[in-house]
């Protein structure tokens, strides 16, 4: 298939995907379509960070939720807001562009920290570290509630971005009846995504992107060539994790509330899935796979509440996993090598 078939194969499929939603949902289908594109905005940039390690490095990282976590904790944390059991206000704080450069880079920074013990192994042994390292995260969080709220959470921050919100998001939500906070956090997940596409673009087609491909195809040879391949992987790892810490600062302003729940082993797990869905080694794959993720995870509901009208909340709930798994496995059967990747992207043997 030729590159323009594929990507008009992905536009169209895409577009039916968007039109499925209008016609399932014929009254509230502007509200429907702004929380899916938010979320499919904030897990598709996540994803892109997990494409950097694993589809350009071949590195196996099933702690994706940990990076998105740090990125999120440090940034509400600097900014004014209110956590622990008594809603403790913290008045002062940076303003949120600051805060959210020292997020992202805090992620990153982690990432390295995580990277210099663990990143000499590979495969299984990696993915293990990373699982590990992700829940030790989040029970520290969890414990810490003097610091980060514990289990009641960070509360009364979104004020710090949506007092940047243009006036037009007002205008159009009073018109079409959705929330403009809302609007906004979305707005600014996809401009995030077209910068970081156009900047990782730059990097992909520069000596130091080949040289991230060589690592994942052939360690050794990269070694036997004089690059220091432990090296170019923390790289990756650092830019992939700075990536991640930005979609879980946008998860944290979309829900308005941030939790220890919210970055458990399953959001690693939906990033995975949206990676090898959208193409692994893609730049834009990711984007395309997580509309269409969460297209399938937003209308099985209705699904399976047809299927099973008198079944309750939670047997809708494992009918509604397994409609998810299904549609994927369909999916992944005529497209098993996503919707934008090539077939020897998941080949490679990752040591």
């Amino acid at each position: 298939m030729k590159i323009t078939n594929k990507v008009l194969f992905v536009v169209f499929l895409t577009g039916l995907s968007i039109y499925l939603v209008f016609a399932l949902n014929p009254e509230g289908a502007p509200r429907i379509l702004l929380n899916l594109f938010t979320f499919a905005g904030i897990y598709g940039l996540s994803a892109i960070g997990l494409n950097v390690h694993f589809g350009w490095t071949g590195l196996l990282n099933f702690g994706h939720a940990s990076f998105m976590g740090v990125g999120a904790y440090v940034t509400l944390l600097l900014m004014p807001h209110a956590a622990g059991r008594e809603g403790e206000i913290t008045s002062t704080g940076l303003p949120f562009i600051v805060a959210l450069i020292i997020g992202i880079l805090s992620a990153a920074l982690f990432g390295l920290l995580l990277g210099l013990p663990a990143i000499r192994l590979r495969g299984d042994y990696l993915a293990i570290v990373t699982i590990a390292a992700a829940e030790i995260f989040r029970l520290l969080v969890r414990d810490l509630e003097s610091i980060t709220g514990g289990v009641y959470g960070i509360i009364n921050y979104t004020e710090n971005l949506q007092k940047y919100r243009p006036n037009f998001i007002n205008s159009l939500s009073e018109s079409s009846g959705f929330s403009p906070s809302q609007a906004w956090v979305c707005l600014v997940a996809w401009i995030s995504i077209l910068i970081t596409v156009l900047f990782l673009k730059r990097l992909n087609s520069s000596p130091w992107g080949r040289a991230l491909r060589a690592v994942r195809e052939d360690e050794d040879a990269v070694r036997a060539l004089g690059k220091n391949a432990v090296w170019l992987k923390l790289q990756s790892f650092m830019l992939g994790a700075g990536i991640a810490g930005l979609s879980g600062v946008l998860l944290a302003f979309n829900y308005g509330s941030l939790e220890t729940t919210v970055f458990v082993p399953l959001l690693t797990f939906y990033v995975w899935a949206i990676m090898i869905l959208g193409g692994v080694g893609t730049i834009t794959g990711p984007i395309f796979g997580s509309i269409i993720f969460w297209v399938i995870i937003s209308e099985t509901d209705r699904l399976a509440f047809l299927l099973f009208e008198n079944a309750n909340g939670q047997q809708l709930a494992g009918v509604r996993f397994l409609l998810v798994g299904l549609l994927i496995m369909i999916l992944m059967i005529f497209r098993p090598s996503g919707l934008l990747g090539k077939k020897e992207e998941l080949l490679l043997d990752v040591k």
